[in-house]
């Protein structure tokens, strides 16, 4: 994909192409999104809005004749975030902001794909009557499938983003990337917030699960972030990732998640990273 990453960078009118091509074709959208992402991330919101505009169309299509915004919230989704990581340099705010992108968009989805959203309603409905489970009531599956796919817009948003961000390192910064993830660690007042969305999300249910289920993956991702920086920092190599996933998903199972989560709060507090010697300083 590098090689994509050059080409759309190489004029304008290729980045347009590109968004354009991609946001059509089924499943590929998150592409689209990487591009704009590289645009913005490159050359600043100014470069990236033409790229939008135009590059969105099919996406606009779409959603006119078929119902689905997904593409078309992903791409702007991208485009804001990519401009906050611009502006910022902190991986912190594009998760934090990320779920609250997913919180939204609970409100903005019944009002643009509610027919898409009503076939999926009806279709789980007859997949669950059909098993002859009991079936929760059409506004409940609604209501989780707006949930559902709220907080998979924002988690592919952020998947777009560090692609973005992986294409930029590899064009003009090699190892940059590797060097911010390494680095991902929550301030304690984004720790805070999060928590109390889980906290609160969990304890009162109902239209209230979104807050939880927006914020999980943005205290996940920094927990991963932890490991990652801490093996890099004891020189473990690849065989130490690969047991550390084996463990997580299979031995830890369930319970990986919340490790996760108490890691990355542990870590905004206490600075893990910084409290563990480097290998390297050590042998000398």
């Amino acid at each position: 994909m590098s090689a994509l990453a050059k080409w759309v960078m190489t004029r304008p009118r290729n980045a347009i192409i590109g968004v354009a091509v991609f946001s059509i074709i089924p499943l590929l959208f998150w592409i689209s999104a990487a591009i704009i992402g590289l645009v913005v991330l490159r050359k600043g919101v100014k470069e990236g809005i033409p790229v939008l505009a135009w590059g969105c169309l099919p996406a606009i299509v779409l959603w006119t004749y078929q119902g689905d915004a997904t593409a078309l919230m992903v791409l702007i989704d991208v485009t804001l975030l990519a401009w906050l990581l611009r502006e910022t340099r902190s991986w912190s705010w594009v998760l934090m902001v990320g779920s609250f992108i997913a919180v939204i968009s609970t409100f903005l989805q019944p009002l643009l794909m509610s027919d898409m959203l009503n076939l999926v309603t009806t279709l789980i409905h007859r997949v669950l009557t059909s098993e002859g489970v009991t079936v929760p009531d059409k506004g409940i599956i609604f209501h989780q499938a707006v949930m559902a796919l709220s907080v998979i817009q924002a988690m592919i948003a952020v998947f777009s983003l560090f692609l973005a961000r992986k294409w930029q390192a590899g064009l003009y910064n090699p190892g940059g990337l590797r060097s911010e993830f390494h680095q991902l660690r929550l301030p304690i007042a984004f720790s805070l917030v999060l928590g109390a969305m889980v906290l609160l999300g969990e304890s009162l249910g109902g239209s209230y699960l979104v807050l939880s289920q927006a914020a999980v993956p943005a205290l996940v991702l920094p927990g991963i972030a932890l490991v990652h920086g801490v093996l890099a920092k004891k020189r473990i190599g690849i065989v130490g990732l690969i047991a550390f996933y084996l463990v997580g998903f299979f031995v830890l199972n369930v319970y990986f998640t919340n490790i996760l989560i108490v890691l990355s709060v542990i870590d905004s507090f206490v600075n893990i990273r910084e409290r563990i010697q480097d290998k390297s300083s050590s042998i000398k």
